[in-house]
């Protein structure tokens, strides 16, 4: 009889335990709705902003405001999906690691050992320096493909002819930099730079026969349940908010960049430096499980960040991830752009706590500056219920 009272007595204090859990989540999703509302009241231009927080235990709380589609005044939930750009480098450099453990990739052997077979290979700058390594961690010395007039012209080009769908192949996009003297000598300097995840990918389709995206699915997103994660295989993307851009720009593209979950360009222009489409809570997960050290093995987790380089703007680069010193202390993640969006994701390592946040607009906004406001208010709260 004891004992059955003590397991009654357990299961009751087990029950109030997550009853409190849930009302400490309710009232910070509160605290980060209201300032998001706020944010979202003082803004007088197109698109709305969304958050998401993971907290150490790795509950995940949400908040949003403002349009998800202006026209069509369709607000913003939790759920709704943006373009994530450049945090989807933090998926493939997570591959890379997790094959270099595996043996099937090694981050410090020349390119040449799976790219060398390529009839372009040897025009590449730094060829037969470059190693994997220097791909994910931007020290490579090849140019960046976007920032160059080449690209400007083809895309422009391609949009006159193909519309909508124009895309470019990773091929095409490796094609520009061919034949272009390296930016410094491999290892030997930092310049971020798209075509590195580009090349990156191409690698490992050859290393593994797969697609470089189902390997991202099958290890990472769908055994850590980031359903708010998808692929951006084509432009209509389940649950895609409207995204407002500059209204004149070079690429031709229009200011309102979806409608109706439809992009007006292809996402897989990103390839694997991108290619993601989330919403908030799906990168929050992620970046709670990359950086807590369940997405990789510990040590796999530690070389994400360790060694890191210089970037020359007072932060650091690991693979595929950022290190920052903030108000707040040092922050691991990324800062993603796609035409019409703006994502960013921290992880505190002090605090456990891990904070993204996502917007659906490209200019005169800094969700990097959200981002610490929301970390401040998740912070103070975890401070106050310890």
């Amino acid at each position: 009889r004891h004992a059955v009272l003590c397991a009654i007595a357990a299961a009751l204090a087990c029950q109030q335990h997550r009853m409190a859990q849930r009302e400490e989540l309710r009232a910070i999703e509160a605290e980060v709705a209201a300032l998001l509302a706020k944010q979202e009241q003082d803004d007088i231009l197109p698109g709305g902003v969304s958050a998401a927080f993971a907290l150490p235990d790795g509950r995940i709380g949400v908040a949003a405001a403002g349009p998800a589609d202006e026209e069509q005044d369709r607000p913003l939930t939790p759920e709704t999906r943006f373009m994530a750009g450049s945090v989807g480098k933090s998926f493939f450099a997570a591959l890379a690691l997790a094959l270099d453990r595996e043996g099937v990739l090694d981050l410090d052997a020349p390119v040449s050992r799976w790219l060398g077979r390529e009839p372009w290979f040897d025009r590449l700058p730094n060829a037969h320096d470059v190693t994997l390594r220097h791909l994910l961690q931007h020290t490579s010395g090849i140019e960046d493909h976007l920032t160059t007039f080449e690209f400007l012209a083809e895309t422009v080009g391609k949009r006159i002819v193909d519309g909508e769908d124009a895309t470019m192949t990773p091929e095409e996009m490796v094609a520009i930099v061919l034949d272009e003297d390296p930016l410094f000598p491999a290892g030997e300097g930092f310049s971020y730079g798209d075509t590195n995840y580009v090349l990156a990918g191409m690698l490992i389709e050859r290393a593994t026969g797969r697609s470089a995206f189902e390997l991202v699915e099958e290890r990472f997103h769908q055994p850590l349940a980031l359903e708010h994660v998808v692929v951006a295989r084509q432009r209509r993307i389940p649950g895609l908010a409207a995204g407002y851009q500059v209204p004149v720009n070079p690429f031709l593209l229009p200011r309102k960049i979806a409608v109706n979950g439809k992009l007006k360009v292809d996402p897989m222009v990103e390839w694997t430096a991108g290619g993601m489409a989330t919403a908030p809570q799906g990168i929050a997960r992620w970046g709670h499980a990359l950086f807590g050290g369940y997405a990789l093995s510990d040590d796999a987790t530690r070389e994400l960040v360790d060694p890191s380089v210089e970037t020359g703007d007072g932060r650091r680069y690991g693979l595929g991830v950022f290190l920052y010193e903030t108000p707040l202390g040092t922050a691991w993640g990324h800062g993603g752009f796609f035409p019409g969006y703006r994502s960013e994701l921290r992880h505190f390592p002090d605090q456990r706590i891990t904070v993204a946040v996502q917007v659906n607009r490209d200019f005169l906004v800094d969700p990097a500056s959200i981002l610490l406001e929301v970390a401040r208010v998740v912070r103070a709260a975890l401070s106050r219920s310890s």
